[in-house]
């Protein structure tokens, strides 16, 4: 209801109203008075029900979620006079009208363009993607909902600014021995904000009931997500609304990783989940937690790391079954081992590397399910 609250509220991207004074100002002033609302709703609600803290929460998060939307669209401004009439004037002569344009600026740059043709014909948006990067002096691609035509209808084109660092992934995985379903599940979805999300679901024990509940906090996470959710907050409203479901009672780990694709920096999040491993240059760091998975507390439990990325750096995120196949104590110090003899680059091929490694100790066969999933970090900037 919430996500759907939002996504009604978020008409500031009306192709219909974009960027008109009064529609503009009269959108910004609903979205400010509705998350006033949910936050006095939030507050009343505490002060009647102390037992139920959770829905409480979920007011008081969708409070701060409208505010963050109208903080974003308020940052939003127009180019300098020159960049205008530089942009405006190459895409005169490509046949296109700019109606408006305006920037915003954060660690990578978002452009937005409403445009139409001169005359009954149709443009390439390729063409306007073109200019955009041409006089803003960097490369840009196109947000999917673009039209691929700009036509005699005006209407909204989004660009934003490539990111300085590409991820390549790569997966392995196998279900535990006897079992046909993995109870494990993941994500792995870039976000036009310039970052992109990776995560692991374990659900508790395996087969289909640990794969449909592993699923739900999944498909949770990526539809919060995509309805703009920042992470930590959708990690909160999807724990009280695990907690408050019937259908589902048993703990989710999730392992979660989100590298800012512009900056080089990762945020590793755990809820219950084994260590994540970074592969530098000649050494392996491990991203250790001691947090409890999902659904156990009502006031969620998780450890946040915050990392740099370097070039060539390798991100392996792994199921608990994965070292659970490794025999002894110190078993993340064998997975960094096993790691440090691998001599594969392609992300592909280092998960079933470390799959197979992992097999091996116990003949072959999964003592649980297993799930590897390797991020390949490369700077487009070295060498140029």
């Amino acid at each position: 209801i919430l996500i759907g609250l939002v996504g009604s509220e978020m008409c500031i991207r009306d192709r219909k109203n974009t960027y008109k004074d009064a529609g503009y100002t009269y959108t910004i002033n609903r979205l400010q008075e509705t998350a006033r609302t949910f936050r006095n709703l939030g507050d009343a609600y505490g002060e009647t029900n102390q037992k139920q803290t959770g829905f409480k929460r979920q007011l008081i998060l969708a409070a701060d979620i409208l505010e963050e939307c109208v903080a974003m669209n308020l940052d939003a401004k127009a180019p300098d006079k020159q960049e205008r009439k530089e942009f405006e004037r190459k895409c005169m002569a490509m046949g296109i009208s700019v109606k408006d344009i305006k920037l915003v600026d954060g660690k990578r740059r978002e452009i937005l363009v409403t445009a139409k043709t001169f005359m009954k014909g149709c443009v390439s948006e390729r063409v306007l993607r073109e200019t955009v990067s041409s006089v803003f002096k960097a490369k840009f691609f196109s947000n999917q909902d673009n039209r691929v035509i700009i036509n005699e209808e005006p209407d909204q084109y989004v660009f934003y600014q490539e990111n300085r660092f590409r991820i390549l992934s790569g997966m392995a995985r196998k279900c535990k021995e006897e079992e046909n379903t993995s109870g494990d599940n993941f994500l792995l979805k870039k976000l036009n904000c310039g970052k992109m999300v990776a995560a692991i679901a374990d659900g508790c024990g395996s087969g289909k009931r640990a794969f449909a509940e592993s699923r739900m906090v999944i498909e949770l996470m990526e539809n919060c997500i995509e309805a703009g959710f920042e992470e930590k907050t959708a990690i909160d409203l999807i724990n009280s609304a695990y907690i408050a479901g019937t259908t589902f009672n048993n703990p989710v780990t999730m392992d979660m990783s989100i590298i800012d694709c512009q900056a080089g920096v990762i945020n590793c999040i755990k809820l219950g989940a084994v260590s994540t491993f970074i592969k530098r240059d000649n050494w392996v760091e491990i991203i250790k937690s001691t947090t409890l998975p999902m659904g156990v507390l009502e006031q969620v439990d998780y450890d946040c790391t915050t990392k740099k990325l370097y070039d060539g750096n390798y991100i392996i995120m792994i199921s608990d079954g994965v070292l659970d196949n490794l025999s002894g104590i110190n078993k993340e110090e064998q997975m960094v081992e096993i790691i440090n003899n691998i001599n594969v680059k392609k992300p592909a091929g280092i998960a079933k590397k470390i799959l197979e490694e992992s097999l091996k100790n116990n003949n072959m066969e999964a003592f649980d399910d297993c799930t590897v999933m390797v991020l390949g970090v490369f700077d487009t900037y070295v060498n140029v």
